[in-house]
């Protein structure tokens, strides 16, 4: 078996399609996302529908908990262009029907595969952060209530990452569609699908898979979005 393991889509479609190919060009053979699926990006329907069609484990991560909640009145936290993001977020929420709430209900809080757990955030929260910085003993807590899996691979920050810890592996596929660096004073959105094999002996193999930017932006524009043509333009190639 060749595990093809990715998240963090946020509703970008193209990115989708672009890592869904390079992942059956490299012969994976089976499936598993990491969640936040639909929401943040012009096609939130589409991906959603896209994943659903692999018939694979689908963790929930925040992002998709946020489409069974009410959309929540904006409150600012000190984040740039927050305001305009919930109101992408809203729009998103407004595009799904019943049907695709019901498809996100069946999201798993944490999926296990043989020697394997996958999780969005951590196992206990969809929206903790693991990192290379995370402490020894936070991670020692987590595996204490959560599981000796020797292979731990969650999402959420979109970055990759590949920790080696005593007798285990914590990794990170980095994002399908929202992976993002800092370029100056601002932060970018790469044109760029990130994700990971796992190979039956263990093997890890980090993928990144760039695509025209301009379809993601051609998209974005025709897709209704607030602020579109703001978001739009945070997207640049690689």
């Amino acid at each position: 078996m060749r595990l093809a393991v990715f998240g963090d889509i946020h509703g970008n479609l193209p990115a989708l399609h672009a890592a869904l190919t390079d992942m059956r060009a490299q012969g994976a053979d089976a499936f598993l996302c990491l969640g936040d699926v639909a929401l943040g990006g012009g096609w939130p329907r589409d991906c959603l529908a896209e994943v659903a069609a692999l018939g694979c484990p689908v963790v929930r991560g925040n992002a998709d908990r946020m489409l069974l909640e009410p959309v929540s009145p904006f409150s600012p936290r000190g984040f740039p262009d927050e305001e305009k993001l919930h109101e992408i977020d809203a729009w998103g929420h407004a595009q799904l029907t019943p049907a695709d709430r019901r498809l996100v209900e069946t999201y798993l809080p944490v999926a296990e595969l043989p020697g394997l757990l996958g999780f969005h955030g951590s196992p206990e929260r969809d929206d903790e952060t693991l990192s290379a910085q995370t402490p020894d003993a936070r991670l020692e807590a987590l595996r204490t209530a959560s599981g000796q899996h020797p292979i731990w691979v969650g999402g959420h920050t979109h970055k990759p990452l590949l920790r080696t810890l005593d007798g285990w592996t914590l990794l990170n596929p980095g994002s399908i569609g929202l992976p993002y660096e800092r370029r100056g004073d601002r932060y970018v959105n790469l044109a760029q699908a990130s994700y990971l094999l796992l190979g039956a002996d263990g093997q890890v193999t980090f993928r990144t898979v760039p695509y025209d930017v301009r379809a993601v932006q051609q998209g974005i524009l025709a897709s209704g979005l607030p602020h579109a043509g703001w978001l739009a333009a945070e997207w640049v190639g690689t």
